[in-house]
């Protein structure tokens, strides 16, 4: 693909770069420079003898969330990267000019700046970008992030032309051109490997006078890396949602037809008699770089309940079942205010289902808490309490019901099942309150109670009870 120059925009007052270096104005010269807006490309059609054509923001790019997580040089010190020259030998001018060298680490860069060109080129296409520059309030979710992006700036280099001022020799601006090459890497934290790998070259021409800085012009180079990476169509097929996908048109829509699920009868055994059978319903769920939840399976074929705030923007989470054997879970529906979410399977298979219970929890009744407080080394911990309170719903800052506990949860047991003392589910775990910032337990816990989070995922409960007779486990389990 061939590359293109970004127009760089800054005020130069009305003087020609050359003129003002002879006459000695140093008012000519622009003191900042501005970031590239967003922009909006010709792209280069991949099919020979189909030219050029205009690169207008995509529908459905925004299917999925990208984020810049890692920015890398791989040059070593000491490799020459450029010329700075003077406007003429004869001029005498005091700094900005001579042999560059990369005298930097690997890791020295300052990726702020650097992100910012990758959030801006790349919102002008369409793509829903994370962390953006221009929300000052925005907290950083790794779990609403499907796609991690990397780049590793192989070679670099600069071309230019310093200005000097005519009276007092002092170095004034620079013009000229500069060359980067990026190795993209695009990582994808569900399949856990790179899914996606484009090296690409970036040019920029500055056709105004810039401010005295080399390292401006390669980032100006970097933003046209940037550009051709959006109009690539590898990455537009890999980030933007298809047809025949739910939501394709953004975020997946909430609503959808209720669904039936195969009322099963309740359990009489103690919880320690079937402990492993309930183990292996329920899940740990990784989403993002870093994040994690738990979850349970509801049925035979797979569907699982967590919380919303587990499921995150994700529209695939990446599951691992109790013997250790992982898989991923396509995210259904959602019910952010009521922080319910239902996923499904992918593979097929049957599965071990636990058994919702549809008698309310009692005041004061035993319950069991399943899920990975923490860390996810900490799975499948079983913690137990009694029923502590019904907390009516008080709007609007807790808009619904919620069952209070003393169970013992922390971070990592969002979207875990409380469990009756013959293993049925009564309540789904949602939060914890803390006395102070340090997030310790203090055996105040919030749970959702189960009939009403199903009803808000459109879930019905229909059918006789049937026993739940031994499963085949598939081979995801």
């Amino acid at each position: 693909m061939a590359s293109r120059n970004l127009r760089f925009v800054q005020a130069t007052l009305g003087c020609v770069a050359l003129g003002c270096a002879a006459l000695g104005l140093a008012g000519c010269f622009a003191t900042r420079a501005d970031p590239p807006p967003p922009i909006l490309a010709t792209v280069a059609a991949e099919e020979a003898g189909k030219g050029s054509v205009p690169a207008e923001p995509q529908a459905g790019l925004d299917a999925y969330a990208i984020d810049l997580q890692r920015i890398q040089v791989d040059i070593p010190r000491g490799t020459v990267i450029g010329e700075i020259r003077k406007v003429s030998p004869l001029i005498h001018c005091v700094g900005g000019w001579g042999t560059m060298t990369y005298d930097r680490s690997r890791n020295d860069v300052r990726p702020t700046e650097w992100k910012d060109t990758f959030h801006r080129v790349m919102s002008g296409h369409g793509y829903r970008v994370a962390s953006s520059p221009d929300n000052l309030f925005e907290e950083r979710h790794d779990n609403d992030v499907d796609y991690i992006l990397g780049a590793n700036i192989v070679e670099m280099s600069i071309d230019g032309m310093v200005l000097c001022d005519f009276i007092s020799a002092l170095s004034q601006g620079l013009t000229g051109t500069s060359r980067i090459v990026v190795e993209w890497q695009v990582f994808d934290p569900v399949k856990r490997r790179v899914v996606l790998r484009e090296k690409i070259e970036g040019r920029f021409t500055s056709d105004r006078v810039m401010p005295l800085d080399n390292m401006l012009m390669v980032k100006m180079a970097f933003a046209d890396s940037v550009n051709q990476l959006a109009a690539k169509t590898t990455m537009r097929n890999l980030v933007g949602a298809k047809p025949d996908e739910p939501g394709s048109a953004g975020r997946m829509a909430d609503a959808g037809p209720r669904l039936p699920l195969q009322r099963q009868a309740a359990s009489n055994q103690p919880l320690d008699m079937q402990i492993e059978r309930i183990k292996a319903a329920t899940v740990l769920i990784e989403v993002g770089a870093s994040g994690h939840g738990s979850g349970f399976i509801v049925s035979p074929d797979g569907l699982i309940v967590t919380n919303a705030h587990v499921a995150g923007r994700q529209r695939k989470v990446r599951i691992t079942m109790a013997s250790g054997k992982t898989g991923t879970a396509a995210v259904l529906r959602q019910d952010e205010a009521r922080d319910v979410a239902l996923l499904r399977m992918d593979g097929g298979g049957e599965y071990p289902a636990l058994t919702i219970r549809e008698s309310p929890a009692r005041v004061a009744e035993e319950v069991y808490a399943i899920g990975a407080p923490m860390t996810k080394r900490l799975g499948w911990t079983v913690t137990r309490g009694v029923v502590s309170a019904w907390r009516p719903a008080r709007p609007p800052a807790q808009p619904y019901d919620l069952i209070q506990a003393d169970v013992a949860i922390h971070g990592g047991n969002s979207g875990g099942p409380l469990l009756d003392r013959q293993g049925n589910v009564v309540a789904i775990a949602v939060l914890g309150w803390a006395m102070d910032q340090t997030q310790r337990n203090t055996s105040l816990n919030g749970f959702i109670p189960i009939l009403d989070g199903l009803d808000k995922l459109g879930l019905d409960l229909t059918g006789p009870a049937v026993a739940d007779p031994p499963r085949r486990v598939s081979a995801g389990q």
